[in-house]
């Protein structure tokens, strides 16, 4: 099942969203540390309590745990990374999308991203690795590669996407 989690009850599920970016960003390709996870839903709580628009959709099992999530907000973070977005001021960033691994290839994480963005503003931006199954994927799913960014110097550089 997919709802809607409100901004004031998204950290209560921070130990849940911790376990399941670890299981999903672990392995390939991102390889993320478990300290990693941490950070990641650390900056998800920080958002849900002062970006403008943030929005998260979890899906769960029948016993209520957490399978996936997708959030994302209305920010300048994206636009501000390339001259590619210069027309771009603000824009709803898909900021995370995970699911279980044994709920991947199954249609979940399609589903938590249509729920995401249905009623989000337009445009819409995303930074992904540029790992030909990510870009491919979310290309089938309406987006289209803007530009390639690099964050850090001998960091492999992030896909700025563009949907809308």
């Amino acid at each position: 099942m997919i709802t809607e989690v409100p901004a004031a009850e998204f950290p209560a599920l921070r130990d849940e969203l911790i376990a399941l970016c670890a299981q999903a960003f672990g392995g390939p390709p991102w390889h993320d540390p478990p300290s990693r996870s941490i950070r990641q839903v650390d900056r998800m709580l920080t958002a849900a309590a002062e970006a403008r628009g943030f929005r998260c959709m979890a899906a769960t099992d029948e016993s209520g745990a957490l399978t996936g999530f997708a959030c994302g907000w209305t920010d300048t973070f994206c636009a501000r990374l390339s001259s590619a977005a210069d027309d771009i001021e603000t824009a709803f960033e898909l900021a995370e999308l995970a699911v279980a691994p044994v709920h991947q290839s199954k249609g979940l994480g399609h589903a938590l991203h249509d729920a995401l963005l249905a009623d989000t503003p337009t445009p819409r931006l995303l930074l992904t690795l540029p790992v030909p199954e990510l870009r491919d994927r979310y290309m089938r799913w309406g987006w289209r590669v803007l530009d390639e960014i690099v964050m850090k110097d001998g960091e492999m550089p992030y896909a700025l996407m563009r949907q809308g």
